[in-house]
Order: C-alpha cells, then sequence, then structure tokens
C-alpha cells in the first residue's frame, strides 16, 4: 500500500499513452477541425470524439488522483477499505465488460491497499492498546 498512489499515477500514464497512440487520428481530426466543440457536427455528436476524449480525461484523473492518494499516504492517512473494495469491483466489472483491458491493474491495486488498509489498522489497533 505504501506506494499505492504511484501505481495508480503509472496506470493514468499508460491509459494516457495508449490513448495518444490508439487515438492519434482522431484528435488530429479534432485539431483540424480547431478543437472548440469539435465533438460535435450540428446536433449530431462524433461518439469517436467523444470516446478519446473521455478515455484521456480518465487518464488523467487517475494521475491526479495517484499524485492525491500518494500524498496520503506519505503523511500516514489509512485510505477507506471502500476504496480498496471499490477498485477491486470496478476493476471486475470493466474486466467483464471488457476481457482485452488495463481492469486487472485495478483489481490488483484494490487487492494491494485492501490487504494494506487492514494491516495498517492492525498496527494502530495494537499499538492503541499498548499504550
Amino acid at each position: 500500500m505504501k506506494y499505492s498512489g504511484y501505481y495508480l499515477i503509472a496506470t493514468g500514464i499508460l491509459h494516457s499513452v495508449i490513448g495518444l497512440i490508439l487515438g492519434w487520428e482522431t484528435l488530429l481530426a479534432m485539431h483540424q477541425d480547431n478543437w472548440l466543440a469539435s465533438t460535435m457536427i450540428g446536433d449530431q455528436i462524433l461518439f469517436d470524439r467523444e470516446a478519446i476524449s473521455w478515455f484521456l480525461l480518465s487518464g488523467v484523473f487517475w494521475i491526479l488522483f495517484g499524485l492525491m492518494l500518494q500524498k496520503a499516504l506519505d503523511e500516514g492517512f489509512i485510505p477507506p477499505v471502500s476504496l480498496a473494495w471499490g477498485f477491486i469491483l470496478i476493476g471486475i466489472i470493466v474486466a467483464i465488460i471488457m476481457p482485452v483491458s488495463g481492469a486487472y491493474f485495478f483489481i490488483i491495486q484494490g487487492i494491494v491497499l485492501l490487504l494494506g488498509c487492514k494491516a495498517k489498522k492492525r498496527l494502530r489497533s495494537l499499538a492503541t492498546n499498548l499504550s
């Protein structure tokens, strides 16, 4: 759990790099349309452009969340177990829907958080009992 924030940062970077590589042509088309409202033509949504925008945004979100989590961990914060279970649940759902994806990283990160949270809480409980 000590490096869970860094794992999320790495996941976000990997997600963003894959998005840039796979979505390059779509991003180039958006650039040629001058970015502003480039995910729509009239009233029609261009779902490939919407998808790559959200794909890249989620990668940046994981980087930012990883930075925040790592800072909190470095300051002694113990994340709630619900965060670990949330990662595991989201990872399982996405792995079922998209078996060839990075969802397994979230399952692994969730397990790491779960084990770390429980161990830290046990240590704090022991320390409190000894005081």
